[in-house]
C-alpha cells in the first residue's frame, strides 16, 4: 500500500512539473503576439514612398492598392514605413495619411527601442510578414503630377519672318539703287518676340499627358536708313511686325517625374504689317500694309519640372516650331505730304522689282490683284516664317 501512494505522489509531482514548463512556454509566444508589427494598406491605384516626409522630396518606390506597408513611426501628417524588394531588402522611407488606412489602431507614443538581439528578431518576423510589391528602378518611376493641372508661363520667341524681311531689306536696296545714293544705316530684320501662354493638362496615363493651350506672341522692329546724294538727304523708315495667337494640341511624356518631351500641332490666327516711310526736307511718302491668315503649325519639345508644394511646381520649357503661313490677306493703305492717300484691299504678294535687266529687289505689298505691270517678275503669295525657337518658364496648378 505504501508503494502505491509513493507512485501516485511521484506521478503528481512529474504532472506538475510539465504543466507549469508547459505554461511557461506559452508566455513568449503571447508576447509575440502582442508586439506584432502594426500594418497599414494602401486603397489608392498607386502609392509614392518619399525618401523624407515633404511632398517634394524624391520618390524612391512606388507601390500598387492592396500592398501591406509596415508602420514604424509618424511625422506629421506622413507615416514612416518599411518594405521588402523583391531582391530581399528591407527598405523604408515615408508615404501620406491620405493614400493608406490602418489595419490596426496606431499608438501615439513612440516605439520603444529594442536591444540589438531583440532587433534582428523583429527583423525576421517583419520580412515574414509584408506583402512584397515590386521594386522599381528610380530612373523607371513615373510622374507623381497630379491628374489635373493648369499652366502659365512666358518668355522669349526667336521667329525666322520669311518675306517680311525680305521684302523691307528688298524695298531699301531698291531706293539705294534709283537714287543712286551713299547709304547709311542697315535693315534689321525683325527675329525677337516676347510669348505668353497657358494650359489645361489632363493625365491619360501615369507618364502621359494631353494638353490644350494657347500663346501669343509679337514682335516688330524698326530700321532707320539715310541716303545720300550731294546735297540732298533721304530718310528711309521700316518696321516690319508680326503678331499669333497659336492654339495648341499636345502630348507629352514623362521618361522621370522632372523631366518631359512633348509635341503637338497648332492652328495660328496670325497677323503680319509692314511699313515702309521715305521722306525728303519737303517731302514724304508712307505705305502701311496689315493682313491676316490662318494655318496649320508643328511644335515639339523638353521641359524640366520640380514640385514646390502638392499643389504646385514650376518648369522651364524649350520649344521648337513650324509654321510657314501663306494667304494673307488685308489692306494697303498709302499717303503722302501733299495730302493724297487712297487704300487697296488684297492679298500679301512678294514679288521681284525690277530696274533693269541685271538687277530687282523683293518687294512686299497688299495688291488687290496679282502683279502683272511692266517692272514685275515672279510674283505669288508672300510666306511669312513663323518657324522657330522660344524658351519659356513658368508655373503650374495642380487639382
Amino acid at each position: 500500500m505504501k508503494l502505491i501512494i509513493r507512485k501516485s505522489r511521484v506521478h503528481i509531482i512529474l504532472f506538475s512539473i510539465l504543466t507549469a514548463f508547459f505554461f511557461s512556454s506559452l508566455a513568449p509566444l503571447q508576447g509575440q503576439e502582442k508586439e506584432a508589427p502594426l500594418k497599414l494598406k494602401v486603397v489608392t491605384e498607386q502609392a509614392n514612398i518619399r525618401q523624407k516626409p515633404d511632398i517634394g522630396s524624391t520618390i524612391i518606390y512606388q507601390v500598387p492598392m492592396g500592398t501591406f506597408l509596415e508602420y514604424l513611426g509618424q511625422e506629421g501628417e506622413w507615416y514612416k514605413v518599411q518594405l521588402k524588394s523583391d531582391k530581399g531588402e528591407i527598405l523604408s522611407g515615408y508615404v501620406h495619411e491620405s493614400l493608406i488606412i490602418t489595419i490596426r489602431p496606431i499608438p501615439q507614443e513612440e516605439p520603444v527601442k529594442e536591444e540589438a538581439p531583440q532587433k534582428e528578431q523583429e527583423t525576421e518576423s517583419k520580412e515574414s510578414q509584408i506583402i512584397s510589391p515590386p521594386f522599381v528602378e528610380p530612373t523607371q518611376f513615373k510622374s507623381s503630377l497630379s491628374p489635373v493641372q493648369i499652366s502659365f508661363s512666358g518668355g522669349g520667341n526667336f521667329f525666322f519672318g520669311g518675306d517680311l524681311n525680305k521684302g523691307a531689306q528688298g524695298l531699301a536696296d531698291f531706293y539705294e539703287d534709283i537714287l543712286s545714293a551713299e547709304r547709311n544705316g542697315e535693315v534689321r530684320p525683325a527675329h525677337l518676340s516676347y510669348i505668353a501662354g497657358g494650359e489645361l493638362i489632363i493625365r491619360l496615363h501615369p507618364s502621359v499627358f494631353l494638353g490644350i493651350g494657347v500663346d501669343y506672341f509679337k514682335g516688330k522692329k524698326e530700321s532707320q536708313i539715310e541716303f545720300i546724294r550731294g546735297k540732298a538727304s533721304y530718310v528711309f523708315t521700316t518696321c516690319p511686325k508680326i503678331q499669333a495667337i497659336p492654339i495648341k494640341l499636345m502630348i507629352s511624356y514623362f521618361p522621370i517625374p522632372s523631366f518631359y518631351i512633348k509635341s503637338g500641332i497648332e492652328y495660328y490666327f496670325a497677323q503680319c504689317t509692314y511699313y515702309y516711310n521715305i521722306q525728303t526736307d519737303d517731302f514724304w511718302e508712307n505705305w502701311e500694309g496689315k493682313s491676316k491668315a490662318q494655318e496649320l503649325g508643328l511644335m515639339g519639345g523638353l521641359g524640366i519640372v520640380q514640385n514646390v508644394s502638392s499643389h504646385l511646381s514650376v518648369f522651364l520649357e524649350g520649344i521648337g516650331r513650324y509654321a510657314r503661313i501663306r494667304g494673307f490677306k488685308g489692306t494697303n493703305y498709302f499717303e503722302d505730304s501733299t495730302g493724297f492717300s487712297s487704300s487697296e484691299e488684297g492679298t500679301l504678294y512678294i514679288y521681284q522689282g525690277q530696274i533693269s535687266e541685271e538687277k530687282s529687289y523683293p518687294l512686299l505689298f497688299i495688291r488687290k490683284k496679282r502683279p502683272a505691270e511692266a517692272g514685275v517678275l515672279n510674283p505669288a503669295h508672300a510666306m511669312i516664317d513663323l518657324s522657330g525657337f522660344s524658351l519659356t518658364a513658368g508655373f503650374r496648378i495642380h487639382f
